[in-house]
């Protein structure tokens, strides 16, 4: 028997994603009959799926990392599944109007629209980003929107703590999708005109000796967590969880037009 904790509708539910939006996979295994997760095969170093997999098997939630196909659906279906989330799930998901499907978005839909927009969000200097629970369509992010909620983001944002906001919303965003389903669905407004956003690609945004700490410091706080690049012309660094500052390093620091790149441990 599942060892579960709450309870709280009594729907078959089926959950594509990792452990990037966690706290969404968490709230409705708890809260919802799971009977399947889809996840995806990760580098284990800068993406996992370790905590969803470790929660499927304690709750005896069936799971595979293969891509989710027709087939899946139609399993889904015919086992009485109402309501199908993904979140930061790398494939596209065959859409079957039998089934409810939504998709987790972390940027405030339609701006924002693409698999990546959180580094995005810090590169164009925006001051608020959001969560989108929307509808799944054939458009990528195109969905009718269920649910969305807003936060601040501050001149010291990192993606490490971007992700942080995001995931803090999701269980009770969580919560209030399931407990009003029937409403939210109905009651979906259309998205309107948005544009789809290219995956931002660190090589696009190498940072060099000639560059301000204010340029760099962006680039390295979009990317925290992930590879960035320094290029000095004679060398191609790759740095991860790196922040710039004024004035002068250390002999291991890396140097900018008014200042120096250094690795740091904490957001």
């Amino acid at each position: 028997m599942r060892d579960r904790i709450v309870m709280v509708i009594d729907m078959k539910t089926a959950f594509c994603g990792f452990d990037l939006m966690y706290p969404a996979m968490e709230a409705l295994a708890r809260r919802t009959d799971m009977i399947k997760l889809f996840t995806c095969e990760v580098d284990g170093v800068f993406e996992t799926n370790h905590m969803a997999l470790s929660l499927a098997s304690k709750l005896g939630i069936p799971h595979t990392a293969k891509r989710i196909t027709r087939e899946d659906i139609d399993e889904l279906v015919d086992t009485g599944c109402e309501l199908l989330v993904s979140a930061g799930y790398y494939y596209k998901i065959p859409v079957d109007r039998r089934l409810r499907m939504v998709n987790i978005h972390p940027s405030l839909l339609p701006y924002g629209r693409g698999a990546w927009p959180m580094p995005l969000a810090i590169l164009d200097r925006l001051t608020q980003s959001g969560v989108t629970i929307h509808k799944t369509e054939e458009g990528f992010d195109t969905g009718d929107i269920l649910l969305q909620e807003r936060f601040d983001i501050d001149r010291e944002e990192t993606l490490l703590s971007f992700m942080g906001k995001v995931n803090l919303l999701l269980p009770d965003m969580i919560g209030r999708l399931i407990n009003d389903l029937d409403r939210l669905w109905d009651k979906a407004r259309p998205q309107g005109d948005g544009e789809y956003q290219m995956q931002p690609d660190p090589e696009d945004y190498i940072i060099r000796p000639t560059d301000t700490v204010e340029y760099a410091d962006r680039v390295l706080r979009a990317f925290f967590g992930f590879p960035c690049f320094y290029d000095d012309g004679e060398r191609k660094y790759e740095l991860v969880s790196y922040r710039a500052f004024e004035g002068a390093g250390d002999e291991e620091s890396l140097p900018l037009a008014d200042g120096h790149i250094e690795r740091v441990f904490a957001i």
